[in-house]
């Protein structure tokens, strides 16, 4: 059985070395088992330590997806199998803990970082892109958070990126709908300033073994900066949707109420098919998925990285074994009948001490698994 992630270590020209990450399963669209967190940690932290290792390329398989995200499908089966509230606490906390420790891990990595985005960046696929220090974007990049979609939440740091991105309303728009955006969108974000065609890859590749890599190791992030430049070539890529409708998310950032927020979005009227799509993804989503997104973006907005993470794990905890997820991922994935029955069936049924509670961390004076982060 072939391994689901691969690690190498490219020669540079001047005696240094390029550790090269490539997720490696292509037919589940590099969805991130288990299995997988361990795997990406040891070699991570294996690399950060080594001081010939001066910088890293996260990328993946075929053509379809960099990663589609968590392989949440595995979750809910082991949930469904597994009897006993703390025997499934275990299976959860498990997950998410390792997921989490790896999207750290990405974000503080240190050194040159970079992540080859082409194809589906989605949910858990987008906590790993996030982390690097250096996003590229090809013309098939397609990126979302839609978790909203199985009864979830936007997490693997959505909590913070979200609440950073640098136009007004579109994180909360982003995180309530599920929307899918392009390159171009991810540029508008700031997500990333490298737009660089997918038949570069090699050729990136190549250049980064003969690049001159100086002994003072501050430059090493201006290096690949201006290494990525130089690909930079935007021609084929389609303009994005979001520049489009930012009026309405600036509108959106004003309300107090999650009611009134939803009363804005369907009063709205557009033509447009791709604001059509992620409204009506709006409307079938989780109840409960939207009152939590909600509060991430209004109320969480000053967490550092590592509370993010930490509150993420909390209500991971609570939605995967209290509210929505086991239903959702079955009507989505396993079933695929699209037709979840969510436990509240409209946005305004969601009681507010129902949605507190989801916020209560299971570890109330225990010790909390990223407590150290």
């Amino acid at each position: 059985m072939e391994a689901s992630v691969l690690f190498d270590e490219l020669a540079t020209s001047n005696g240094h070395i390029i550790g090269v990450i490539t997720l490696n399963k292509a037919r589940q669209l590099h969805a991130l088992s288990a299995d997988m967190f361990p795997l990406l940690r040891r070699q991570l932290l294996a690399w950060k330590s080594d001081n010939r290792v001066v910088s890293v390329l996260l990328t993946s398989t075929g053509e379809k997806a960099f990663c589609a995200g968590g392989d949440v499908k595995s979750l809910q089966q082991a949930l469904v199998a597994t009897e006993g509230y703390e025997a499934k606490q275990q299976v959860v906390s498990c997950y998410f803990t390792a997921e989490y420790q790896v999207d750290y891990l990405l974000h503080n990595f240190g050194k040159p970082l970079i992540v080859w985005g082409d194809g589906i960046i989605m949910g858990g696929g987008l906590g790993l892109f996030m982390g690097a220090s250096h996003r590229v974007v090809t013309e098939t990049a397609r990126i979302a958070m839609p978790e909203i979609t199985i009864g979830l939440f936007p997490d693997v740091g959505a909590t913070w990126f979200l609440n950073r991105l640098p136009h007004p309303g579109v994180g909360l728009f982003l995180g309530l709908t599920g929307a899918s955006i392009n390159a171009k969108d991810a540029q508008y974000l700031g997500l990333s300033e490298y737009l660089i065609p997918a038949t570069k890859y090699t050729d990136v590749l190549n250049a980064l073994t003969r690049l001159d890599w100086q002994s003072d190791t501050r430059l090493h992030h201006q290096q690949v900066d201006k290494l990525l430049t130089q690909y930079y070539v935007d021609a084929d890529f389609a303009n994005g949707n979001l520049v489009n409708h930012q009026a309405l998310f600036t509108q959106l950032s004003v309300y107090t109420e999650l009611t009134d927020v939803m009363a804005c979005i369907q009063a709205h009227e557009s033509c447009d098919p791709w604001l059509q799509t992620s409204v009506k993804k709006l409307l079938l989503g989780s109840p409960i998925s939207a009152h939590i997104l909600y509060r991430q973006v209004n109320q969480y907005t000053e967490l550092s990285l590592a509370a993010c993470f930490q509150l993420e794990l909390d209500l991971a905890m609570n939605v995967c074994l209290n509210a929505d997820l086991v239903e959702g991922v079955r009507a989505l994935l396993v079933d695929k009948d699209n037709k979840p029955n969510w436990l509240f069936k409209q946005i305004k049924d969601v009681p507010a001490d129902f949605v507190d509670a989801l916020f209560v961390s299971p570890w109330c004076g225990l010790y909390h698994p990223l407590s150290k982060l």
